[in-house]
């Protein structure tokens, strides 16, 4: 009998910090998916512009951006034609956006950061809730 009550307990403890760590990834209208905590340390949302922080040791690291608005397929193209869309690190003297890569601005369903090939960040676009 203490067996499935010591397991229900555990379970228990833990279950306050996963939603705790759910909450911790959304971001503005986003929701982060997978979001790799060695690289990415945050996200900042602004209506449809994201940047993302950066751990300093990836500062000269290229990332890659796909955009679709199904999951992980459908990728649509950039202006360029290209599926891919390499961002850097901003590094100005402004510290407010140091450490964060160059704006991305989309409407896109899923936004996918990528380091080589790594995926670092999923982004999926939650539904708005005006009444909330």
């Amino acid at each position: 009998m203490k067996g499935p009550f010591a397991v229900l307990l555990i379970l228990a403890l833990f279950m306050p910090v996963r939603v705790l760590a759910q909450e911790e990834t959304r971001c503005g209208g986003f929701s982060a998916l997978t979001m790799d905590e060695d690289v990415v340390s945050d996200v900042f949302c602004e209506g449809n512009d994201i940047y993302v922080k950066i751990h300093k040791g990836y500062w000269d690291a290229d990332f890659i951006v796909r955009l679709s608005n199904a999951n992980q397929t459908d990728y649509r193209t950039w202006l360029n034609g290209e599926l891919d869309r390499v961002v850097k690190v901003y590094r100005s003297q402004q510290t407010d956006k140091q450490g964060y890569t160059y704006r991305i601005n989309t409407t896109a369903g899923f936004v996918e950061y990528w380091m080589g090939e790594r995926l670092v960040l999923h982004l999926e676009r939650t539904p708005s809730r005006s009444n909330i």
